[in-house]
């Protein structure tokens, strides 16, 4: 039975997914490593055991790379949503753009289409 408890004692497999119980600031959080070794590739793989993220409202949490991934993929969906906003108004300054082009073009279409007919 000593030995079920002691196998049960790490119920993840990276030390760093471990909650601790004693309360925690964000600063002690945020330095937190989940993961930090090189993988198969050669490349070194480092995970934050949390993730800092600030809220408009002001609100700043500390969310666990496991137990709170699915309010992660929440905000960085909001993140994307919010930088597809502010880059959508560039885009409506390029379709001006073209369309001012395209005027310039009929234009000269027609002028170059009188110049044809008084010639022939």
């Amino acid at each position: 039975m000593v030995g079920y408890a002691l196998s049960r004692k790490h119920l993840t497999v990276n030390p760093g997914d471990i909650i601790s119980k004693q309360p925690q600031t964000i600063e002690e959080k945020a330095k937190q490593i989940a993961v930090d070794v090189p993988d198969i590739t050669g490349d070194h793989i480092k995970v934050p055991t949390y993730f800092i993220v600030k809220y408009p409202n002001g609100e700043t949490k500390a969310l666990h790379h496991v137990r709170d991934a699915r309010e992660i993929s929440d905000a960085i969906r909001q993140m994307h949503f919010e930088e597809e906003e502010v880059t959508s108004g560039g885009k409506q300054i390029e379709h001006e753009l073209n369309l001012t082009g395209l005027i310039l073009i009929l234009a000269f279409f027609l002028m170059t289409s009188i110049v044809l007919v008084g010639i022939f």
